[in-house]
């Protein structure tokens, strides 16, 4: 992570980034 990136931008990339496992592995959701 770059010390110029802002953190709430880094907090919506790491989101994205949840949301993309989410749907790709729905099975880790329900434990």
């Amino acid at each position: 992570i770059g010390a110029g990136v802002p953190r709430q931008q880094v907090a919506i990339i790491y989101d994205v980034g949840l949301s993309t496992l989410y749907r790709k592995f729905p099975a880790s959701i329900t434990k």
